[in-house]
C-alpha cells in the first residue's frame, strides 16, 4: 500500500491542484473555502478559496482544484483503498464528505469514490470506510488525483465554509490530514534486451 498526505503546496505540473507526500514530518495547516449560495454541495479547494459558488450535484470532471500524487509507471492492485480527513465546517449537523479517485494523464478518469458522514460542525478527524478499487495501471507521467465535495443535506452548502487541515510541507505530510491509503502499488519491471552471442553466452 500507498500511504498519501495532502500538502497545501501547488504542484508543478497540474499547477492548480496541490502536491501529496509520502512521509510524515510537515506541520499542519488549514485551508478554508467559503461557500456562497443555495445548493447543497460545494467543493473543498486545496488552497482555499474566498468565494465559491455551491452547485446542485458533483460534476463527473474534476475543476483541478484538489490534490494529486505521481506514483510513477506501475500497477495498483484491485483491493481497498481508505481515507482519513480533519474537518471543520459552520453549524451543519447534516454534511457528509465524497473524497474521489482518478487517474490523470492529462484528462481524468475515474477510480472510485468514498462518503462519510461529517455531523459535527469542530474540528474533528473522520475515516473514510476502506473501499475495493479497481486495478489501476499507471505510465511514468500519470497522476493519482484526489479530490473532495461537501453536502449539506438539510438546506444548503452556501455559509457552512468548509475547512480542511493539511500540511504546509510540499514533502512531509500530517498524519491523518487528509491521509490517502491506497492499494499496493508494484513498479513497472524495466524491459531488458538480452543477447546471444552464438557461443552461449549473454548478456543484458
Amino acid at each position: 500500500m500507498t500511504v498519501l498526505y495532502g500538502s497545501s503546496v501547488l504542484d508543478g505540473t497540474l499547477t492548480t491542484a496541490s502536491g501529496m507526500a509520502t512521509t510524515t514530518g510537515g506541520v499542519e495547516t488549514s485551508k478554508q473555502t467559503v461557500l456562497t449560495g443555495s445548493n447543497v454541495y460545494g467543493e473543498i479547494w486545496s488552497q482555499g478559496n474566498a468565494g465559491l459558488a455551491t452547485v446542485t450535484a458533483i460534476p463527473a470532471t474534476p475543476t483541478g482544484r484538489g490534490w494529486i500524487f505521481y506514483p510513477g509507471a506501475g500497477t495498483f492492485a484491485n483491493a481497498v483503498w481508505g481515507a482519513i480527513i480533519t474537518f471543520a465546517h459552520i453549524a451543519s449537523t447534516t454534511s457528509d464528505v465524497t473524497i474521489r479517485f482518478f487517474k490523470y494523464t492529462g484528462s481524468y478518469a475515474s477510480i472510485g469514490t468514498i462518503n462519510v458522514a461529517t455531523n459535527t460542525a469542530a474540528k474533528t478527524t473522520w475515516t473514510f470506510t476502506n473501499t475495493t478499487m479497481p486495478t489501476v495501471t499507471t505510465a511514468a507521467s500519470d497522476g493519482i488525483y484526489i479530490d473532495l465535495w461537501y453536502h449539506d443535506s438539510n438546506a444548503n452548502a452556501g455559509g457552512d465554509n468548509p475547512t480542511i487541515y493539511i500540511s504546509n510541507s510540499a514533502t512531509q505530510g500530517v498524519a491523518n490530514d487528509l491521509q490517502v491509503t491506497t492499494s499496493a502499488f508494484t513498479p513497472s519491471s524495466a524491459t531488458k534486451l538480452f543477447i546471444c552471442d552464438g557461443y552461449g553466452g549473454v548478456s543484458s
